[in-house]
């Protein structure tokens, strides 16, 4: 059986079809997002947060623990495009939070622990 010409030239329709939509939904997505984040730890027990927004829509940073309550909340304001911020979270009761960056119907969360290193004492007699 040979394939008809008609039957090949509409597979390669329909494919490019897929292909241009799929590459105009990406560019899209790109297009939409309101803004990157940044969020790390650094050896002396602080967490760094760092917020690029491409919209002139508000921003908000929360910091809160597992149940719930809320340790930090900030508002970036429309006219901020660059957020940085260091938290010193020594001073946090032991337990696990969540860091929350949302704007414009969007979020991104990252969470961390803070733990109490238990150190062990000896006693020795001379």
């Amino acid at each position: 059986m040979k394939p008809s010409i008609k039957a090949i030239a509409m597979t390669m329709v329909i494919a490019a079809t897929f292909a241009f939509n799929s590459f105009a939904e990406d560019k899209e997505s790109k297009k939409a997002a309101a803004f990157g984040t940044g969020i790390f730890a650094s050896n002396s027990g602080k967490i760094h947060i760092n917020v690029d927004k491409y919209t002139d829509s508000k921003a908000v940073v929360l910091i809160s623990n597992r149940s719930g309550a809320t340790y930090y909340r900030e508002i970036i304001g429309r006219d901020t495009e660059k957020f940085r911020k260091t938290f010193n979270v020594n001073e946090l009761p032991a337990g696990t939070y969540t860091i929350e960056v949302s704007a414009n119907g969007q979020k991104t969360e990252k969470s961390f622990e803070v733990s109490e290193i238990r150190t062990e004492r000896q006693v020795s007699i001379k």
